[in-house]
C-alpha cells in the first residue's frame, strides 16, 4: 500500500497540471453585435486561436461570391488574411499589386497580408446572403434585422476567465 501513494500522488500533480494548461489556453470569443441597437448581440461562438473566421457573402452590386478570411489576433480583433472573389468592380478589391493576387481556379485570391482589425464592419442586408463561419461553424443571423449595421468582434481572454465570466 506503502508504494501506491507516490504513484496517486504523482497522478494527482500530473492532473492539476493538465488542468492548469487547458484553464490557461487562450480561447477567443467571436461576437456579432449590432451597434444601432443597443449592442446588442447577435450571436457568439468561441474559438481557439488557430481557427479562421469566414464571411461569405453576395457583394450587393456586382451580384458576384466574395470570401473575406481573418485569423484572431491574439490581442483581441483580427488579421486579414485574404479575399476571394469571381470579379472586380465597385466596391471589390480591384487595385492590388499583381504579386498579391493569384488564381485558384475561377476565384481570384488577394492576399491581404496580415493587417490588423480592431473589429470587422458590415452592413446587413438578405440579399447579400452573409454568412459568417469560425473555425467551419455558422454564426446564427436569424435574429438580425435586415438594414443593420454588424459589428464583428473578437475578445480573448484564458478559459477559466470565460468560465468565471459566464457564473
Amino acid at each position: 500500500m506503502r508504494g501506491k501513494r507516490p504513484l496517486i500522488g504523482l497522478a494527482a500533480l500530473l492532473g492539476l497540471l493538465a488542468l492548469s494548461l487547458v484553464l490557461n489556453r487562450p480561447m477567443a470569443r467571436v461576437q456579432v453585435r449590432l451597434p444601432d441597437h443597443g449592442d446588442r448581440i447577435a450571436g457568439s461562438i468561441m474559438a481557439d486561436l488557430d481557427e479562421q473566421v469566414c464571411m461569405r457573402y453576395i457583394h450587393s452590386v456586382e451580384r458576384t461570391p466574395v470570401q473575406g478570411w481573418f485569423a484572431l489576433a491574439e490581442r483581441g480583433g483580427f488579421r486579414a488574411v485574404k479575399t476571394k472573389t469571381t470579379g472586380t468592380g465597385t466596391g471589390l478589391p480591384n487595385v492590388v499589386p499583381d504579386d498579391r493576387v493569384t488564381t485558384q481556379g475561377q476565384w481570384l485570391v488577394i492576399d491581404e497580408g496580415g493587417s490588423y482589425l480592431p473589429d470587422i464592419p458590415f452592413y446587413y442586408l438578405p440579399l447579400n446572403e452573409l454568412r459568417i463561419e469560425v473555425g467551419g461553424r455558422r454564426i446564427d443571423l436569424e435574429t438580425v434585422p435586415p438594414g443593420s449595421r454588424l459589428r464583428i468582434t473578437s475578445r480573448v481572454r484564458p478559459l477559466w476567465g470565460w468560465l468565471a465570466a459566464s457564473m
